[in-house]
């Protein structure tokens, strides 16, 4: 078969390779007609159903489109031109991004590895330091942080800083001691807690995310957002998604079997994979021109890979997991080729 008549698959942005749920889908085609009409002030309705899916009062959430208008609107409004934020040097591009589109100082902590070292960053706070972003579980490695290391990060460091765990994948998480987030919350007003749509609810496409945090941060956040900054559509689909448990769990244990599948059969070709918490797995190479011709092998056969040379990261390469039939592709891929 010609290389050109494969049809794309797409394996590079950790998208839910069955889309959205089918009650999320069935709400949008419901509420299609109703486009004319202007969506909420604020989505009361989905801060609701968030806070009742997370066990805290609706006064705790802040509904926004997709979880980087949070991260934008942190580092905007709640950093000072004079102060800084701090982040890790392979992790999700928007915190450094969004410190540099509004004039803020980032100070990046290099990682030594494909893992978090929250003791790298406690020297590094001063009278300067006003938040600390990291994604958990780690895009682009998968890695996390666990209870105990997030909990001691929050006791070590000053209660006016704060810490912003953008949990993007935490619905792929299946070791048990990833961090009770929420719990801590409760404990340390300055968490803030960053979840989304576009994972594992597959709306990526209409950008729908909410928040957990203090009473206080929420109305901050409220405050200073555009009035009806979420449409009408992700309103509604997110309403529908978050109440959708049973297509998450399949959803959840899809991703956990072919995860493994897939981390056991690439290490038994003898790739450097990192064990994953989330929905891809991370894999480095030792030089530029075995990642590229991994990238473009899988290319050839319609599979489209992310080469991370877009995080700055130009010896590895991130595989989202998908079907049964794509992640089969992957592995009969490769195993031509190493």
């Amino acid at each position: 078969m010609n290389k050109n008549t494969f049809e794309p698959i797409r394996l590079m942005s950790n998208e839910n390779p069955f889309g959205p749920s089918p009650k999320a889908l069935a709400t949008i085609k419901k509420y299609k007609n109703n486009i004319h009409c202007y969506p909420s002030w604020i989505p009361e309705t989905l801060k609701e159903k968030c806070a009742i899916y997370n066990n805290v009062s609706p006064h705790n959430i802040s509904v926004s489109a997709g979880s980087y208008e949070l991260i934008n609107l942190i580092t905007s409004f709640f950093v000072g031109e004079d102060e800084e934020i701090i982040t890790f040097d392979n992790t999700f591009m928007a915190y450094n991004y969004s410190a540099k589109r509004n004039g803020r100082k980032c100070t990046i902590v290099k990682m030594s590895g494909p893992h978090y070292d929250l003791n790298d960053l406690v020297p590094l706070c001063n009278k300067k330091t006003k938040a600390i972003f990291f994604a958990n579980p780690n895009n682009p490695t998968g890695t996390f942080i666990n209870h105990l290391s997030l909990r001691k990060l929050l006791i070590s460091i000053p209660n006016n800083i704060f810490v912003i765990s953008d949990e993007a994948y935490i619905e792929y998480v299946t070791d048990g001691s990833y961090p009770n987030s929420v719990e801590l919350q409760k404990e340390f007003p300055n968490l803030i807690i960053l979840r989304t749509f576009s994972k594992i609810y597959g709306l990526a496409g209409i950008r729908i995310g909410y928040g957990i945090a203090s009473k206080d941060v929420v109305e901050k956040l409220d405050q200073v957002r555009l009035l009806r900054s979420v449409n009408a559509l992700a309103e509604k689909a997110g309403e529908a998604a978050i109440e959708d448990v049973d297509y998450v769990n399949l959803s959840a244990k899809h991703n956990a079997i072919e995860r493994d599948k897939l981390f056991t059969e690439l290490t038994e070709l003898g790739f450097n994979v990192v064990p994953s918490q989330a929905n891809f797995l991370y894999i480095p190479f030792n030089n530029n021109h075995d990642k590229d011709k991994v990238v473009q092998a899988l290319a050839e056969q319609g599979l489209i890979v992310c080469d991370l040379t877009i995080f700055g990261h130009d010896k590895s390469i991130r595989i989202s997991i998908g079907t049964q039939d794509a992640n089969l592709r992957v592995i009969d891929c490769l195993s031509k080729i190493n």
